[in-house]
């Protein structure tokens, strides 16, 4: 059961031969009184009526006291070894490990012809096929069952009568118009979608664009634009220019805040300390602001200029004030 000797490269030590098969050990184990066989030996061997002994020495030895050697199956496994083929012309040396492997490829492997029965190797079955008479016959064989089976089919065509004919010629009209309806209001609808399509990603720019220029909740915004009226309006009036100071939003208009600027100036502006700052702050922040038109910008630095010469006037005449109580 074990490897043929001659397929090995080389010679080969007899202390790795079967004592049972006389070939080089396959699956290697080793008995108790220290000899080696192959498993499928020993196995055999022991499997006989009334034989528990060893072939060797005739020591006592039964299936379950072998051992297999790892270690002597690894060293004989590791053994180059010609493919099994060689005589057939396989010149292929591998590892002994490796044969199954290249078996599965080889092109010497024996193989029998379908059509004469011929043993050749098997990267010569297709030029042997060429030429073989035997496949030959079978194949006209094959043509000829063939062209039986297409005889008999075109005859069930031929049955048709002219009023089938007419009938199918009729049908396949009736489709080819129903599908150029089809792709006709295909076109269409595809047509709608892009309208669609351009119509909805204008709505949500414009949906986008209204978002951003919503106004800030803590601005206070004012739609009827009564700044001006009363002294917290001029502080809402300022947050809602600094909210939005480099871009007006479009929903605000700017002459009608331009005059709610004027308005705050013309009633606070002269009402002493108390809303000189926020007055001051609300022209600062608009002349800042890229809000208003030139002529707006003009009047807005004539209020801060306006409101400077104030602020220097009033505190000259608290110094003069001074001067006199400390005289």
């Amino acid at each position: 059961m074990g490897y043929e000797v001659h397929w090995f490269i080389g010679s080969i030590d007899p202390n790795l031969l079967c004592g049972i098969c006389n070939a080089v050990l396959e699956d290697a184990v080793l008995t108790p009184c220290g000899h080696s066989f192959c498993y499928a030996c020993i196995e055999t061997w022991l499997s006989r009526p009334s034989t528990v002994t060893c072939p060797e020495c005739r020591a006592n030895v039964t299936l379950t006291t072998v051992k297999p050697v790892l270690s002597l199956r690894n060293l004989i496994n590791g053994f180059e070894v010609g493919c099994p083929n060689s005589k057939r012309g396989c010149k292929v040396i591998i590892k002994l490990d490796r044969v199954n492997y290249h078996l599965e490829t080889c092109g010497y492997i024996s193989v029998e012809c379908a059509g004469c029965g011929t043993d050749v190797n098997r990267f010569e079955l297709a030029s042997h096929q060429m030429a073989c008479e035997g496949i030959a016959a079978s194949v006209k064989e094959e043509d000829y069952i063939i062209a039986s089976e297409r005889l008999t089919n075109l005859r069930f065509t031929t049955s048709m009568t002219s009023a089938d004919v007419k009938e199918l010629l009729s049908k396949l009209s009736s489709l080819e118009f129903e599908l150029k309806t089809l792709k006709r209001d295909l076109q269409i609808a595809e047509s709608k979608n892009r309208v669609l399509e351009r119509e909805c990603r204008k709505a949500r720019d414009e949906l986008l664009k209204a978002r951003n220029e919503l106004p800030d909740s803590s601005c206070d915004y004012d739609p009827e634009y009564k700044y001006g009226h009363t002294p917290q309006s001029i502080a809402n009036l300022s947050l809602l220019i600094a909210k939005n100071l480099l871009r007006k939003p479009s929903f605000i208009d700017r002459e009608m805040i331009f005059c709610a600027v004027r308005r705050c100036y013309d009633k606070y502006a002269r009402c002493g300390t108390e809303y000189e700052h926020d007055i001051h702050m609300l022209i600062a922040t608009a002349f800042a602001s890229n809000w208003f038109s030139e002529n707006q910008r003009h009047n807005l630095h004539y209020y801060l200029q306006s409101i400077a010469r104030y602020r220097n006037m009033t505190n000259n005449l608290k110094y003069t004030a001074n001067i006199h109580v400390l005289n």
